[in-house]
């Protein structure tokens, strides 16, 4: 593989055009999802001192999206779509049918 084509692979044009909307590093959607949780939390528990745990929250979303600012959309479809069903371990996957 020449130079010029390992260059042409890591095009970052076309990152740039098809990255999801971003906040603060992480998609929209997940940091509204981890806002959500920390607040649900606070409510909950009363404790101003539950928003702290939006920073640890945010740095595994951030580490988890560095690679694959995609991979949040691709679990959520995965889970949507391709449920688990109750014979999966008997034959490996899920089989609707023998």
């Amino acid at each position: 593989m020449s130079e010029a084509q390992a260059k042409a692979e890591v095009a970052p044009l076309v990152l740039g055009l098809t990255r999801p909307r971003m906040f603060w590093g992480v998609p929209i959607g997940l940091f509204v999802g981890e806002l959500m949780i920390v607040v649900m939390t606070f409510l909950n528990t009363k404790n101003l001192a539950m928003f702290l745990l939006f920073l640890p929250l945010h740095a595994a979303a951030y580490v988890i999206t560095v690679r694959d600012p995609h991979l949040p959309n691709v679990v959520r479809v995965r889970i949507a779509k391709c449920p688990w069903t109750k014979n999966r371990h008997f034959w490996g996957g899920n089989s609707y049918e023998p």
